[in-house]
């Protein structure tokens, strides 16, 4: 899927990729966007920094590895 997503995206696409609406993203995303130009209209989002924002709301995903069952103590 990532295929259809370009590297940065506008404010409506990046609230789109996230599956958001423009509002709630606006509220909720830490990402800040890269200035192309002067214009409000040249802002992007990078896609990457948006993966990264969303792994880190992941509760599945552990910041240090689990040990498991059988590993050496």
């Amino acid at each position: 899927m990532n295929d259809r997503w370009p590297a940065a995206l506008r404010l409506d696409q990046a609230a789109e990729y996230c599956g958001l609406s423009v509002d709630t993203f606006k509220e909720v995303c830490p990402v800040k966007p890269i200035s192309f130009t002067e214009s409000t209209r040249g802002n992007r989002y990078r896609r990457a920094s948006l993966d990264d924002w969303l792994a880190s709301l992941d509760p599945n995903v552990s910041i240090s590895p689990a040990r498991r069952f059988g590993d050496r103590v």
